[in-house]
């Protein structure tokens, strides 16, 4: 199909420095320092430096369609809207009146936005965000590359490829001509959208540049001075949502889920993804452990013994008698490791894990044969008391898993999914036990995941 950039729509002239006021007043950190508008100059205008955050306190927006699409794709488009939510207290909520988020899919008008806090200022019988002709029939990837980051600028994100380290690496003419010719843009529009750099001191972003995050443009390699193609990004990768939930912290549940909305599972010497969303393995996969996890020894790659994504940013990997430590933003094993597991894990076995999760109640619970622990996060070790049996501790597991498990995740849903052999059973956290009518075979409930079971090597 045929690809569409997004383009910021920015309020007219006035609006703006009203809507600039606003920000700052709804979040005093939009303002801009005395010594960024030092640097800028005193005549730029307050909307050119203010950032368009919402409050810290997290982000509460209701959402209508001005178009009355059918409850399925209004369902899909606010799920991929709520992935920002993973990491980051975010959430978007459907209204049947008038929502502070308003879409339209205006055919012929591109996909685009207006950033962060503006969309208050637009009347409310306009639309703040176009998706153009999306339908159920648009591919499952455009709703990743398109309304995640759309998404992205109404809660305030900027175009990543409008840092001055990719813009300096754009041929101008080159780029003029081919956004006009393939999106119809005017040369002015080309000008704003693309080879206009932010300040640094305005961006509201990371340290580094990210040509990979979802808020970039795939730019192709014939408007490149180096020859070389930026990648862009087809979905919220580790850095943007480790970035939102800097932005805008808890209240989060811990899941195992990893930002980028995905689940990985293993058994032996392979890996899955598996997506929440589209709830089943992605395509391509199973994939081998080594040369896809840097930094990963050659034993921890030929299999582990389980895997816990922590409340840090980090993943830890245990095998026999030691452990790594995974860095999820950089994408690979932190130096000094591996490491043996007694000493630094206080109270927890020295070996042999079977599995791990960290729980909504800011404990992890780890798993060998028939026991487990309860590990205090923010104190650091087991809590007294522990191990215990699994039996008589987790209602309703079957005497099956009560005898050991092989992995358990918990999901966005407020549910735990323990597996034992080519089985597994669904845990409800909230009620605390095992729902009824489990367990049930992973074959054909979990598509594309190893029927005989995972988390063993």
């Amino acid at each position: 199909m045929t690809y569409i950039s997004c383009s910021i729509k920015t309020l007219p002239t006035e609006l703006a420095e009203e809507a600039a006021a606003k920000a700052i007043e709804l979040n005093p950190e939009n303002a801009p320092s005395a010594q960024d508008r030092a640097a800028l100059g005193p005549d730029l205008p307050l909307s050119a430096i203010t950032a368009r955050r919402w409050p810290k306190s997290g982000v509460r927006l209701s959402v209508s369609f001005l178009d009355n699409p059918g409850a399925d794709l209004r369902a899909r488009i606010l799920s991929h809207m709520n992935a920002w939510g993973a990491w980051a207290n975010v959430r978007f909520t459907e209204t049947a009146g008038t929502g502070q988020v308003r879409i339209a899919r205006k055919a012929g008008d591109g996909y685009w936005s207006y950033l962060g806090t503006d969309v208050l200022s637009i009347a409310t019988n306009k639309p703040t965000m176009n998706l153009a002709s999306f339908s159920m029939n648009t591919p499952e990837s455009e709703f990743h590359r398109v309304v995640r980051h759309e998404t992205g600028h109404t809660l305030g994100f900027p175009h990543e490829h409008r840092r001055k380290a990719i813009v300096d690496r754009i041929d101008r003419e080159k780029a003029i001509v081919y956004f006009m010719r393939t999106q119809g843009w005017t040369r002015a529009e080309v000008i704003e959208q693309v080879l206009t750099p932010f300040d640094n001191s305005a961006l509201i972003a990371s340290a580094a540049t990210d040509p990979t995050s979802i808020m970039c443009y795939g730019l192709p390699a014939e408007i490149m001075k180096d020859g070389i193609a930026v990648p862009g990004g087809p979905d919220i990768n580790n850095l943007d949502a480790t970035f939102a939930g800097q932005l805008y912290p808890g209240p989060v549940s811990p899941t195992s889920m990893w930002p980028n909305g995905k689940v990985y599972l293993f058994k032996g010497s392979q890996y899955v993804r598996y997506n929440v969303a589209a709830d089943k393995v992605d395509a391509g996969y199973p994939l081998p452990i080594a040369g896809n996890w840097p930094g990963f020894p050659a034993d921890f790659a030929s299999g582990i013994d389980s895997g816990v994504l922590w409340t840090n940013g980090k993943a830890y990997y245990f095998r026999g008698n030691q452990y790594i430590r995974y860095d999820v933003v950089n994408d690979r094993v932190d130096a000094g490791y591996p490491r043996p597991i007694f000493n630094n894990w206080p109270g927890l076995w020295a070996g042999g894990i079977d599995a791990g999760v960290v729980w909504p109640n800011g404990k992890a619970y780890l798993f060998k044969g028939s026991q487990y622990v309860r590990y205090d996060i923010a104190a650091d070790r087991v809590d007294p008391g522990y191990p215990k049996p699994i039996a008589g501790n987790w209602p309703g597991m079957p005497a099956a898993f009560a005898q050991g498990i092989d992995e358990i995740v918990v999901w966005p849903n407020g549910k735990a999914y323990a597996f034992k052999g080519s089985q597994y059973v669904r845990y409800d956290i909230a009620a605390d036990r095992v729902d009824p009518g489990y367990p049930l075979p992973i074959d054909p409930h979990w598509p594309g995941l190893w029927s005989s079971g995972v988390g063993t090597r």
